[in-house]
């Protein structure tokens, strides 16, 4: 397999690097990359990491896979870019020194475009919309979006927060409910993307409802595009913390990538069991936030994984001298997936994410909001 400059041989592991753009000192930023490539046909399937810059255990876990991999034992090609974002790995920072913008939401948007219908329209119109002008970070994502087609698999490594359980994100799938058969097609990539994400074998927490999925652009984060414009199986990994490495998290990750690429057939062996750390996976998670309602200093009262009925006590708010202020209780049976790395807080200061069970359906169309029916007939009429 040829990616841009970077050519992969049979049996061998190729390195190389992708040129993104110009610095305006003259140098070039570029792109790391390694094709592994066996000797039977197969799958191609894309692994990457340190799309935010200060999230290092996807980069030490797909360094380790580098050297550990053997392409004389792979069927088809595995495809590993250990720092989607370089220029943020130098300043472990979550942006590049180049953008303040996000560069997980800056790929292919998939979502249809609603142009509003304008009583006045002033020709500069397009010149002051930043959507029509990309920077620099986004034109490359789009330009080296050009060689998802020919990618069968997608993995994306991030890290979540100090105090986060481990897990992976499924995304919602999304069709256009005009053509005929999409619906049941999105069906079945939603559970050939589940499949996989289960084989990988952390707790299985699917990505925010429509309002706060597009609020947020998910849609346009690598695995968000990947799926819902590609059409293919992808998820994110989140690895607990950012801006340090704990090898016992590369360890678990490590097992998951094995994992995936035994489901997918790409290399033999069993599934290796992930043991050290919770994995919950009797239902299909979705995420809500635990916020307080007064200032003072949060207490947990339980941990990241442990099970916990409605009604228990998650945390406390204490003053200054020790004084319980307030006891935050949990809304519904579920779980803390990660608390926020601090001791202070004020009315309505996120605390942490908390799992409750997915009610959502995980198939939607692309126009999701309820329609009135009193519109319905108005149109007929």
């Amino acid at each position: 397999m040829k990616i841009f400059n970077v050519e992969g041989k049979k049996g061998e592991k190729t390195f190389g690097y992708i040129d993104m753009f110009e610095y305006p000192h003259g140098t070039t930023e570029k792109l790391p990359i390694c094709i592994i490539e066996g000797f039977e046909e197969g799958p191609a399937f894309l692994l990457t990491g340190n799309i935010h810059g200060d999230e290092l255990h996807g980069l030490v876990t797909l360094q380790e896979i580098i050297q550990e991999i053997d392409p004389s034992k792979v069927k088809g090609t595995v495809i590993i870019i250990p720092s989607l974002n370089p220029a943020g790995l130098l300043v472990l920072k979550r942006s590049p020194f180049y953008t303040r913008a996000d560069p997980n939401r800056l790929w292919p948007d998939p979502k249809p475009k609603k142009e509003p219908k304008l009583k006045y329209v002033d020709h500069y119109d397009e010149n002051l919309d930043s959507d029509k002008h990309p920077n620099i970070q986004e034109i490359f994502y789009t330009k080296f979006a050009q060689i998802l087609p020919e990618v069968d698999y997608f993995i994306d490594l991030h890290c979540h927060a100090i105090r986060s359980l481990p897990f992976s994100y499924l995304d919602r799938v999304y069709y256009d409910e005009k053509k005929e058969g999409e619906k049941e097609k999105s069906e079945e990539l939603y559970q050939k993307t589940r499949d996989l994400v289960e084989a990988y074998g952390l707790t299985l927490v699917l990505e925010g409802p429509p309002k706060h999925y597009f609020d947020e652009k998910l849609q346009r984060s690598t695995t968000g595009s990947f799926v819902n414009k590609f059409r293919k199986p992808g998820f994110t990994v989140e690895l607990g913390a950012t801006g340090f490495v704990d090898i016992d998290i590369v360890k678990i990750a490590k097992k998951g990538v094995w994992n995936v690429l035994k489901h997918t057939g790409m290399i033999e062996g069993e599934p290796i069991k992930i043991d050290t750390i919770p994995v919950l996976n009797d239902t299909l998670w979705r995420e809500i936030i635990i916020r307080s309602s007064s200032s003072g200093y949060f207490i947990p009262l339980v941990k990241c994984g442990e099970m916990i009925d409605k009604g228990s006590p998650l945390f406390e708010i204490r003053d200054i001298f020790g004084n319980i202020k307030e006891t935050i209780i949990a809304v519904e049976r579920g779980t803390i997936l990660g608390m926020w790395d601090d001791i202070r807080c004020y009315p309505n200061s996120e605390l942490a994410v908390y799992l409750i069970e997915n009610t959502i359906d995980v198939v939607l169309p692309w126009e999701y909001e309820k329609k009135d029916e009193e519109d319905k007939k108005n149109k007929k009429d």
